[in-house]
C-alpha cells in the first residue's frame, strides 16, 4: 500500500517538474523572441544613426565649403569696394567732361532740328514728285499691257495666216492634179480660178498682219470663202 503512494507522489512531482519546464521553455521562447526583436530594432536604429551621421557629416562639409566660399566672396567684395572708391574720383572727372559734351550736344540738337525741318520740306516736295511719277508709271504700265495684248493677238493672227497659206498651197496642188484629169473647158476654168480666186484670197489673207478683231473677222471670212469655193469646185 505504501509503495503505491510513493509511486503516486513521484508522478505528481514529475508532472510538476514537466509543467515547470514547460513554463520555463515558454518564458525562454518569449525572451528569445523579445531578444530577436530587440536585435532587429537595434540594427535598424544603428542604420538610422549611421545615415544621420553621414548626412550630418555631408552637411558639415557643405557648410564648410559655403563658409569658405562666403569668405572668398567677402574678400572679393572688399577688393571691389576699394576699386569702386578709386573709380569714383575718376568718374567725377568724366562727369565734368560729359557735362561739357552735353552742352555741345544740345547745341548740335538745335542745328539738327533746323536741318530736319528743311528735310521735311524737301520730303513733301519729293512726295509730290513721286506721286506724279507713280501716276505716269501706272499709265505707262497700262499702255504696255495693252501693247502686250496686241502683240499676242498679232502673233495668233500670224499663226492663222501661216496655216491658211499652207492650206492654200495644198489646195493649189490638189487643183493642179485635178486640172490634169479635167476636160479642156474645165481646165480653162481651173486656170482662171487659180489665177484669180485662190491668189486673190491668199494675197488678201497675207496682207492682214495688223492686230484687231475686224481684221480677224475679215481673215475668217476670206478663209471660209476660199474653202467654200474649193468645195463647190470639187463637187463639180
Amino acid at each position: 500500500m505504501s509503495a503505491d503512494i510513493k509511486v503516486s507522489g513521484n508522478d505528481e512531482e514529475l508532472k510538476y517538474w514537466k509543467h515547470l519546464a514547460e513554463e520555463y521553455k515558454e518564458e525562454l521562447e518569449r525572451l528569445q523572441k523579445e531578444s530577436d526583436e530587440f536585435m532587429i530594432e537595434s540594427k535598424q536604429l544603428e542604420k538610422e544613426y549611421e545615415c544621420t551621421i553621414d548626412q550630418n557629416e555631408r552637411k558639415i562639409k557643405e557648410l564648410t565649403i559655403s563658409n569658405n566660399r562666403a569668405q572668398n566672396e567677402v574678400e572679393t567684395l572688399r577688393i571691389k569696394l576699394e576699386m569702386c572708391y578709386k573709380d569714383a574720383s575718376n568718374q567725377q572727372t568724366e562727369i565734368d567732361s560729359l557735362k561739357n559734351e552735353k552742352k555741345q550736344l544740345l547745341k548740335r540738337i538745335v542745328e539738327l532740328e533746323k536741318c530736319n525741318d528743311d528735310l521735311e520740306q524737301s520730303k513733301r516736295i519729293l512726295e509730290g514728285t513721286m506721286a506724279d511719277f507713280k501716276q505716269s508709271l501706272n499709265t505707262a504700265l497700262e499702255q504696255n499691257a495693252l501693247l502686250a495684248d496686241e502683240v499676242d493677238e498679232k502673233e495668233g493672227l500670224q499663226e492663222k495666216l501661216k496655216r491658211a497659206a499652207d492650206e492654200a498651197r495644198d489646195l493649189k496642188q490638189e487643183l493642179e492634179i485635178r486640172e490634169k484629169k479635167s476636160a479642156p473647158d474645165n481646165e480653162r476654168f481651173m486656170n482662171g480660178f487659180k489665177s484669180s480666186t485662190i491668189d486673190n484670197r491668199l494675197k488678201e489673207t497675207e496682207t492682214q498682219t495688223m492686230p484687231g478683231k475686224s481684221k480677224i473677222n475679215r481673215f475668217n471670212k476670206a478663209y471660209k470663202s476660199l474653202r467654200s469655193t474649193f468645195c463647190r469646185k470639187k463637187d463639180v
